[in-house]
């Protein structure tokens, strides 16, 4: 994990022109660097309170996990939700993590980069300007499955004394079950590991809160699933809600 480094002036322009366009305005952080590759959050800041303009003021923040089904790296899927966030006063992420088409990464080393990212934030959250009492985080697909993973899950990672669990969870188009049916599977290392690390085995009580958001016609993480995930979840007495879209299916956001 990476301790900062606050630079006068932003990192050079990223070399995809559709990078730039889909980042712009943001500013790259390096969160971790694996075999001489660098895995970059990008934060994007409401206007006045950047880094670079000295604010000291600690804002409400939304990190962005990318879908993908651990396989193809999107830092980009979210960028417009992290802009529209920004706007509204919030200081939000998009981050890369390691994915299996271009790192021979699994799911347990894609999970493992995002509680990295999650305790680099907190324990640089002063010079980021990020309120580590108020970070929620959201994900769509498997980016949902870490998600709700760093909200549910009983044995995280700890630093300095900072855990990586956010304070809320938004999950879209969400995978909660992973098992010999799901395209997903073969990408764990073991056949225990999907079920050991699927969020439907930590339901219990005292969770933080949930909002899923999903598709009616998502043939991928079915939406019957995620009515029963919200069902037992709310049967421990914890907030979770659900908002669903008609003949919309697994990528609709």
């Amino acid at each position: 994990m990476h301790v900062m480094d606050f630079p006068s002036q932003s990192p050079p322009p990223l070399s995809l022109e559709r990078k730039l366009q889909l980042l712009d305005g943001s500013y790259p952080y390096i969160y971790q660097t694996i075999d001489g590759v660098d895995f970059h959050a990008y934060c994007f800041y409401p206007d006045g309170c950047s880094p670079a303009q000295n604010s000291t003021e600690l804002l409400p923040t939304v990190v962005f996990f990318h879908g993908g089904h651990w396989d193809v790296s999107i830092v980009t899927q979210f960028s417009p939700h992290a802009m529209h966030f920004a706007k509204r006063g919030m200081l939000a992420i998009v981050m890369e993590y390691r994915v299996d088409s271009l790192h021979q990464a699994s799911p347990d080393d894609a999970f493992n980069d995002v509680q990295t990212m999650m305790l680099w934030l907190r324990n640089n959250h002063d010079h980021l300007g990020a309120d580590p009492d108020r970070i929620v985080a959201v994900g769509a697909a498997s980016g949902a499955h870490m998600a709700l993973s760093l909200a549910m899950r009983k044995k995280l990672r700890t630093l300095d004394g900072y855990s990586p669990a956010p304070q809320a969870v938004v999950g879209i188009s969400s995978i909660i079950l992973v098992n010999r049916r799901n395209v997903d599977f073969r990408r764990f290392p073991n056949a225990k590991q999907p079920s050991k690390n699927n969020p439907w085995y930590y339901i219990r009580r005292k969770l933080p809160p949930v909002l899923m958001i999903h598709g009616k016609a998502d043939t991928l993480a079915p939406h019957y699933v995620v009515e029963d995930f919200v069902r037992a979840m709310r049967r421990k007495k914890n907030r979770c809600e659900l908002i669903d879209f008609d003949a919309c299916n697994h990528s609709f956001f």
